[in-house]
């Protein structure tokens, strides 16, 4: 079989293919958000697209007419065009679950180094300012007893909620599908309204995928249902939070601290209003990117590949309903 990877930033690639794969390809779309023709060209036989975070489109799906599945690398499937692709009558497939235990650890972990003030610490230990470090701890808090609010109680925001219990936090969630009740009951979890969420809990994490609903949810409107003394934090996807309203947020005090992972336009740029925000961490976007979950996330990607293009298979994980 013969893939083409739509993927920028992996260096390693050569050590990750597997070698059932006879050829494959590596592209990604310039500046302008399109495919040059020279690589467009370099996708006529292939059978399979495997996808980071580059789009699929019209443009490709058209000169890769032994096109047989669309494979994304990961949960999120936003850049794909679901339409185009099902006209083809080709699935579109995403990875469900994948990496939902390394996005829950990460979550907590900026929550748990934004509570105890952790970066300014280490800053002020640093430089030996004992007292400055030590003064840091009137603005720091226990988890015990403090609400959780969770948007999107899916796979990866139940493996969040499980790990808030464990610190017993109390958990409130939000979500417009239907989710484990069963999870939810065993870890005291209680549905309220988005606002509801918003107004009432200490710590707010976005764990929902990007779509027409959650695109800039998180708004200055959003933001001023939040109490001053709320934490922010999303390993969701760029785009949700307006980051922007954000910044100044964070700037006027209005709430206490965010992090964040995930950015509208990626990699980060120089001017975003986030770089340089009081009691803010920023991530590059590695939320489920641990050792584990990487390898993990390729093999399962690669084996939906073959179920399709070697065994005549229906693959998993099918999100345009082909």
């Amino acid at each position: 079989m013969k893939i083409a990877y739509l993927i920028r930033v992996r260096p390693d690639l050569d050590d990750i293919v597997p070698g059932d794969v006879e050829s494959y390809v590596r592209i990604h779309v310039g500046d302008d958000g399109r495919y040059s023709a020279q690589d467009l060209t370099r996708v006529a036989d292939v059978d399979a697209f495997v996808i980071g975070m580059e789009p699929v489109n019209e443009q490709i799906l058209a000169a890769a007419p032994r096109l047989k599945i669309v494979q994304r690398l990961g949960v999120g499937f936003e850049t794909l065009d679901l339409d185009a692709i099902a006209a083809r009558q080709i699935p579109a497939c995403n990875i469900e679950g994948v990496n939902k235990e390394a996005v829950a650890e990460h979550s907590m972990t900026l929550l748990l180094a934004l509570a105890k003030r952790l970066p300014q610490a280490s800053k002020f230990t640093e430089q030996a300012d004992w007292a400055a470090a030590r003064r840091l701890t009137a603005q720091t808090f226990e988890l015990k007893d403090k609400t959780l609010g969770i948007i999107g109680f899916g796979n990866t925001g139940s493996s969040l909620a499980k790990r808030a219990a464990a610190f017993e936090m109390k958990i409130l969630y939000h979500d417009t599908r239907d989710v484990n009740a069963d999870v939810a009951k065993a870890l005291g979890a209680r549905a309220v309204s988005r606002e509801e969420l918003l107004r009432s809990a200490d710590v707010v994490s976005i764990s929902t995928d990007l779509n027409d609903t959650s695109r800039n949810m998180i708004d200055a409107r959003a933001l001023a249902c939040m109490q001053p003394h709320a934490l922010l934090i999303c390993c969701a996807r760029g785009g949700i939070i307006d980051e922007s309203a954000l910044a100044s947020a964070l700037e006027e005090g209005r709430i206490a601290g965010a992090g964040v992972d995930v950015f509208e336009i990626e990699p980060i740029r120089k001017d975003n209003p986030l770089i340089g925000c009081p009691n803010c961490i920023l991530t590059a976007h590695v939320a489920g990117v641990a050792h584990e979950t990487t390898m993990r996330i390729w093999n399962w990607a690669h084996d939906n590949v073959r179920a399709v293009v070697q065994r005549g298979e229906r693959p998993r994980w099918i999100r345009n309903g082909v």
